[in-house]
């Protein structure tokens, strides 16, 4: 895949998650959650992991560290940093890129 088409994979996935996390405060019946809703839907999507990092459940932290996973590789893709460990900046190997598009360290590197 060329990093047009990769983008566009991310980018889907990414308005997905950010769906599923609007789909799962709607369906809450906490007030706080209704508000941050709110709030959410008042804000661009760029601003929604400052928004909610902190302060939603552990109910919630997988969609965050997703968004948080793939906003990270939007931009490396954005800097043509796509492809290289954030950590030793070597190449990450195609197969783990494959697998999950928005890795962001190699095999070495990963914890």
């Amino acid at each position: 895949m060329n990093n047009t088409e990769i983008q566009t994979k991310l980018s889907a996935e990414l308005a997905q998650v950010r769906q599923r996390l609007l789909d799962m405060l709607a369906n809450s019946d906490q007030a706080y959650h209704q508000q941050l809703l709110s709030q959410l839907k008042d804000n661009p999507p760029s601003d929604w992991l400052e928004m909610t990092a902190n302060n939603l459940g552990s109910e919630y932290q997988i969609l965050i560290a997703r968004i948080e996973k793939l906003e990270a590789a939007l931009c490396q893709i954005d800097i043509g940093q796509y492809g290289y460990c954030c950590d030793c900046e070597e190449k990450i190997d195609d197969e783990r890129l494959l697998a999950d598009p928005a890795s962001q360290r190699c095999r070495r590197c990963a914890p």
